[in-house]
């Protein structure tokens, strides 16, 4: 029997989709204050579709419209970790997050409070300036434009990554 069904504690995981949006030879970056530059990228709300979810929070975060073209990983973390910010003092669950590679369709790259700076750079600066680590696997892992979508587990505690393992669907 599943130990959820066990325990009668329903397994719960967040869900979020992040996006690596392309213009001219260029890819759309934004510095986050907590974890560096990043994809931009958030959390799905209650009834929302995925994709719709990385619309919306690409646009929130950095003013561009993008739309998704393919899939390109999902990335799971497997432990519960401390939140923090307006979140410290709760259990941050499980995330499981969806990459995608996308195009942009219009607007104008701005700051939001989540992003401090919003910034059209090459993949090669790209790839220097995104130094947390899950981030910088996603991104290596969108350029690698694998034929197949990699499916990794790590482990996160808002301090160290561990990643566990690559499989590609």
């Amino acid at each position: 029997m599943d130990n959820w069904l066990e325990n009668k504690e329903l397994p719960y995981h967040l869900v979020s989709a992040c996006g690596l949006v392309h213009r001219d030879g260029l890819v759309l970056l934004i510095l986050n204050p907590k974890r560096g530059w990043e994809l931009p990228g958030g959390t799905v709300e209650q009834g929302e579709r995925i994709t719709e979810a990385l619309k919306r929070e690409v646009y929130e975060e950095s003013g561009v419209i993008c739309e998704p073209e393919s899939l390109t990983g999902i990335y799971q973390n497997l432990v519960v970790k401390e939140g923090y910010g307006p979140l410290e003092g709760m259990k941050i669950p499980p995330i499981i997050n969806f990459a995608f590679d996308c195009k942009y369709i219009g607007g104008e790259a701005s700051v939001s409070d989540e992003a401090e700076i919003v910034r059209w750079v090459t993949l090669e600066e790209a790839v220097k300036m995104v130094t947390h680590p899950l981030y910088a696997k996603r991104l290596a892992d969108i350029i690698k434009k694998e034929e197949a979508v990699v499916l990794s587990s790590y482990e996160y505690d808002n301090k160290t990554a561990v990643f566990r393992s690559d499989e590609y669907l």
